[in-house]
């Protein structure tokens, strides 16, 4: 069966599932062009300082920018790898969604994507937390605050995800488990 046999398939059997699927392209495309404008502008930002007054949606890292170059690139890597890896989640929610069959919906593929899911996102509330440390140090030294809160969201509440959608990646691998022996006495 190729792609497009699939894809009507999915759509005439789960259709709930292939319209959250095409939520969740919408927020991951809106993710990578949100990554790749605060990219764009902090690299042109490079060759003309004024840009880092409004890199994006209101972002003003000049203070930083004139301060030091090292640590305006340290606060744009921050910002940068927490957009790819909050993209990083949408793109493997779309493989879980993509992958799934809620006839048989427990397969050691969905297991994995979701485990990782859940590692990443984690990851992500420790990114955020290193972001906000740094973005506090860095406005302790130049009595400037760059306030990226639209950036960073709460590190606590990625934390709390990453472990539930851990508890759910063990559920799931244990269904495996079990769907497996099912399949083995039938």
């Amino acid at each position: 069966m190729n792609w497009k046999e699939a894809w009507k398939n999915k759509w005439e059997t789960q259709p709930v599932l292939m319209l959250l699927t095409i939520v969740i392209w919408s927020i991951f495309i809106g993710l990578c062009i949100k990554g790749g404008t605060l990219l764009f502008t902090s690299l042109y930002s490079l060759f003309n300082p004024e840009v880092a007054q409004n890199l994006y949606q209101g972002l003003n890292l000049s203070v930083a920018r004139e301060w030091h170059l090292g640590y305006y690139l340290g606060a744009v890597s921050l910002l940068l790898g927490i957009l790819v890896a909050k993209a990083y989640i949408f793109f493997l929610v779309i493989l879980v969604f993509l992958t799934i069959d809620l006839v048989h919906p427990f397969s050691k593929e969905v297991s994995v994507l979701i485990s990782r899911i859940g590692k990443v996102t984690v990851e992500v509330g420790v990114l955020i937390i290193i972001a906000s440390g740094y973005f506090h140090w860095l406005s302790s030294q130049t009595l400037h605050s760059p306030a990226p809160s639209g950036f960073l969201g709460g590190a606590f509440e990625y934390l709390i995800m990453g472990a539930v959608i851990y508890a759910i990646a063990l559920v799931f691998k244990r269904g495996v488990e079990i769907q497996t022996d099912n399949d083995l006495t039938v």
